[in-house]
């Protein structure tokens, strides 16, 4: 069976070492809207790229603010909507985080759409390096020792399960706010200390670092409130976040929302993950042998 077309679009450095590593594999790749990174023909037209193609793949997330092409090593802007125009029928399009109103028109035009996001064993593997960005961040931005050091991770889904495991491994007394009463006894079998949602404000007055993971605003004015000046905020959580950046901000707190995380710390891991995941889609689609 002949080998897939790829086309990429966009997207961080993930999508540059991914185009790399398709390359090796000797697939045909082509590179659009990366040219501050990789320069190419200005003559190139992308409508005719895109029919020369059966796999598109667009970053993480697919749109910036406004709708356009998330595209940050280019200086063009791309409506979603125009790229969606040129996609031809039994396309298969593949990108992070698509919008329902894009996912229905790609849908209508019968382009298979597949959201990396939705995709279980890449949120899995992806907890990886988020879970290692954030422990550097905690290194930079505290003024002790994580060994020690009092950190509650609100949320023990994939990144809470590996961040914990992480922390507590350089000796931090691990504290993890869960809701549901089997996840409380998992982080006690674990050796951390379980938080129920309830009883948050009792605990955040001791924390010297609070790591979010859930997309629900937790950390309140009235949490804030009862938060040591000197405790770091870290938001790993997609919008709208999990914390009140502005109260925090009028209180003098350090906070930092740190999004998309795998692909400013580790993007050749996040590539890798990347690939493994389309890899996966081709297989169950019964598109590679």
């Amino acid at each position: 069976m002949q080998k897939p077309k790829y086309l990429v679009i966009g997207g961080d450095l993930r999508s540059i070492y991914l185009a790399e590593l398709l390359k090796k594999e000797y697939y045909r790749v082509e590179i659009y809207g990366l040219d501050k990174k990789i320069s190419r023909n200005k003559n190139v037209d992308l409508s005719q790229m895109i029919a020369n193609t059966d796999i598109i793949i667009c970053g993480i997330p697919l749109t910036t603010a406004g709708g356009l092409v998330n595209m940050p090593f280019s200086e063009e802007s791309l409506p979603v909507q125009t790229l969606v125009n040129m996609i031809p029928a039994r396309t298969l399009f593949i990108a992070g985080k698509i919008d329902k109103d894009v996912r229905e028109s790609l849908e209508n035009k019968k382009i298979r759409c597949v959201d990396l996001l939705d995709r279980e064993e890449m949120a899995i593997l992806n907890a990886v390096p988020a879970a290692e960005g954030a422990v550097e961040l905690i290194i930079k931005s505290i003024p002790r020792t994580i060994h020690s050091s009092k950190i509650l991770i609100l949320g023990y889904g994939r990144i809470g399960k590996v961040l914990a495991g992480i922390l507590s491994g350089f000796g931090a007394d691990v504290w993890v706010e869960a809701r549901n009463h089997s996840d409380l006894s998992w982080i006690e079998v674990s050796g951390y200390k379980p938080v129920r949602l309830q009883d948050l404000e009792r605990y955040v007055t001791d924390m010297n670092v609070i790591v979010n993971t859930v997309p629900f605003q937790l950390i309140t004015s009235d949490i804030l409130n009862k938060i040591h000046l000197d405790c770091y905020l870290l938001d790993l959580a997609s919008r709208p976040g999990g914390i009140d950046f502005e109260y925090a901000k009028k209180l003098g707190i350090k906070t930092d929302w740190a999004l998309s995380l795998p692909g400013k710390t580790a993007p050749l891991t996040a590539a890798e993950i990347i690939k493994k995941t389309i890899d996966n889609v081709l297989l169950e689609g019964g598109e590679k042998k």
